[in-house]
């Protein structure tokens, strides 16, 4: 065997074991916060931790598709924002469901498409690229159409917020549904599409990919307009069930990092290349029962930051030994 064989054995022998270090880690939460926290055990609350996680999850398909490509979006919340934004205000002008829906599509494509042409075509690496576009998307929302404001109102009353809110079928929740498409549609489009497949070649080795012809340019905008329409997706989730759009969420950081957090632990290499769709349900387990236990628990948020911060750090640490660097096709800047 050769010695390409034994280090491609290895590297999925290592994955699967941080797979199962977190699987065990999450089992051993779920114990601890069944033992402790009351109420923790029911199926009400399993209910709850869905629906509570369904942004999280629709986000982390999204990010897990751009890291799996070697890359790092940090406008996703801000686009999240931003799309919750544009549709509660075409709402509050009197637009019908279909047209809103139409127009803030287009706008969440509009900054997939900006951060995936600065990456691809002006080659700025993906890191600053999207952390520029965040800045922009904020402040051009927050002071040119907010006025200065953080919160925005939804009319709950409106059929299009009432459909992100509200049961699609008997039992099952709207975010729960949309999640559930989600994670297939991104499971479909990593495994069985000529895209997804140009996005691990991508990760594994971008200029390899880019000399043997393939289109790694478009493959890119693909990608990130992808990310921006799960982003979109998330915030209207999120803001029909609270029924406001708050900025708050992108000034604050929590939800991206607990985003990548996902990705992670759940066993996606940030050097790309590597991971699918088992591995943002692997991580996301693990933050969703971290984020219900320690609310139950009554924790306050800035001990839950501290928590998740550690448990990043953690998870850092255990990605870049269980992945380390291939000096061989490892590029300054590729985040």
């Amino acid at each position: 065997m050769t010695s390409v064989s034994l280090t491609s054995l290895r590297g999925r022998r290592d994955r699967s074991l941080l797979e199962y270090v977190v699987m065990a880690v999450t089992v051993a939460v779920i114990a601890l916060f069944s033992i402790f926290v009351q109420g923790f055990a029911t199926l009400g609350n399993l209910r709850v931790i869905a629906s509570n996680s369904a942004a999280l999850v629709i986000l982390s398909c999204g990010m897990g598709l751009v890291v799996i490509s070697r890359g790092l979006d940090l406008s996703q919340i801000a686009a999240m924002v931003a799309g919750a934004a544009m549709f509660a205000i075409l709402i509050g002008v009197g637009f019908s469901g279909p047209v809103v829906l139409a127009l803030t599509v287009l706008t969440a494509a509009a900054i997939g498409f900006a951060n995936g042409w600065l990456i691809a075509y002006a080659e700025i690496p993906a890191i600053l690229a999207t952390l520029a576009s965040a800045m922009f998307i904020t402040g051009f929302f927050r002071f040119a159409v907010l006025r200065g404001e953080y919160l925005l109102l939804l009319p709950k009353t409106d059929p299009s917020v009432v459909f992100f809110s509200s049961d699609i079928l008997p039992g099952l929740a709207a975010p729960v549904g949309l999640m559930i498409v989600t994670f297939a549609l991104t499971w479909v489009l990593l495994r069985y599409t000529t895209r997804g497949r140009i996005a691990y070649a991508i990760g594994d080795n971008f200029q390899a990919a880019r000399l043997t012809g393939l289109p790694v340019r478009t493959t890119v905008l693909t990608i990130y307009v992808y990310a921006a329409l799960t982003a979109l997706l998330a915030g209207l989730v999120t803001s029909a069930s609270s029924g406001t759009v708050d900025f708050r969420t992108v000034t604050n950081g929590s939800l991206l990092f607990e985003v990548i957090l996902v990705v992670v632990l759940g066993g996606i290499p940030l050097r790309g290349g590597r991971g699918g769709m088992r591995n943002i349900l692997v991580g996301a387990a693990l933050i969703a029962v971290l984020r219900n236990g320690m609310t139950l628990f009554d924790l306050t948020t800035q001990t839950q930051d501290v928590l998740k911060g550690l448990v990043l750090i953690a998870a850092i640490v255990a990605d870049n030994y269980f992945n380390p660097r291939d000096t061989e096709t490892d590029t300054v800047g590729d985040l």
